[in-house]
């Protein structure tokens, strides 16, 4: 494990809930997680909660010819009405955010911090929604997709963003912006990003204005367009080098990466077999448990699909109590946790 996280001790999330609530329900408890299968998290204690990091269903899915595309993604599946997907009137649907809002406001404690993935058509209602429960949205985080599928390139924009509404109850939330080396944690999930998120924006803007300025009219040959990038590439390293320097700030003995986190981030979606036809990449979930949450922290899932939540929190050394109301979803989950408990440092994607 990496060196933050100390071993820990087992079922440390037993005392966060209420026992008394809960009837003959499924529960299955391991190191530093467990995971219910209800259709409610009622049973969690009030103002326990860290971190609510969660994929709500979002009332969209539709059955489409998509899915012979191609294997392995979204699109090759077809959504069961039976496990209450695209199940819901918007009236409903609307009034039903409005419940789960509250009850992250009652689960969450002072300074907790969530964020909750919402479907584009759904954003300002699920923003209004929070708002109303008493809780403070601050940013909507855009995450760009760069292997998106393809789907109707053609004729449309692709469906390559998806969006986290991320917020705080009350104030004096914990967010990991500063970087002083001495977390490898931090340094692995977040200066990365941000570290790359600086190079990424000057070889972007500095490549658009090479071609751009090319001679209008002129054809221009594939092979002469990625001469064009190269000689853009090679002109900027050494003022790249630099430019990553200034990121740092001298703080007594260390160096400090003073971070601007900006509220795009870029992440490939799942790839390979998915457990869930909606499943979120580990490496996002984690970069987002790093700078939301301390270690040892409870995160709280309540629409946890395969557990991927799970994965990332119990491997960043926090406690998670996840809850999957679906069976099938359910057992994935729980065999996915159980994996990882012989693992000594896990394998992020």
């Amino acid at each position: 494990m990496v060196d933050e996280i100390k071993k820990p001790k087992r079922a440390q999330t037993k005392n966060l809930v209420n026992k008394t609530y809960l009837t003959s329900d499924e529960l299955v408890e391991g190191r530093n997680w467990s995971i219910y299968k209800r259709s409610d998290f009622g049973f969690v204690e009030t103002n326990s909660v860290d971190l609510i990091l969660t994929d709500p269903p979002f009332n969209i899915a539709r059955d489409t010819n998509f899915h012979t595309y191609e294997g392995n993604t979204i699109n090759s599946y077809r959504f069961d009405k039976e496990k209450g997907w695209d199940s819901y009137s918007r009236e409903e649907f609307v009034s039903l955010l409005g419940e789960w809002s509250r009850e992250f406001h009652r689960v969450l404690r002072k300074g907790g911090s969530f964020a909750v993935f919402c479907a584009d058509k759904y954003v300002s209602y699920l923003y209004h929604a929070l708002e109303d429960a008493g809780l403070s949205p601050r940013r909507t985080v855009t995450w760009r997709k760069p292997n998106a599928v393809p789907v109707n390139r053609s004729v449309m924009m692709m469906s390559s963003c998806e969006f986290i509404i991320t917020g705080v109850k009350d104030r004096n939330s914990v967010f990991n912006a500063d970087i002083d080396g001495s977390s490898s944690i931090l340094r692995q999930h977040i200066e990365s990003l941000l570290v790359a998120d600086k190079v990424a924006s000057i070889v972007e803007l500095s490549v658009r204005q090479e071609l751009m300025s090319r001679e209008r009219g002129k054809s221009v040959t594939p092979v002469e367009v990625s001469r064009h990038v190269n000689d853009v590439l090679q002109k900027l390293l050494p003022g790249i080098s630099k430019r990553v320097e200034k990121m740092y700030r001298s703080k007594g003995d260390a160096q400090v990466l003073e971070g601007c986190v900006p509220n795009a981030v870029v992440f490939n979606s799942k790839s390979g077999q998915r457990l869930h036809p909606t499943e979120k990449p580990v490496s996002l979930l984690s970069y987002l448990i790093a700078l939301l949450s301390e270690p040892n922290a409870l995160v709280l899932d309540p629409f946890s699909g395969s557990a991927s939540t799970g994965e990332a929190a119990v491997g960043l050394g926090r406690r998670v109590v996840l809850v999957e109301k679906d069976e099938e979803f359910f057992q994935k989950g729980v065999v996915r946790l159980k994996g990882l408990e012989s693992q000594s440092v896990l394998d992020f994607e």
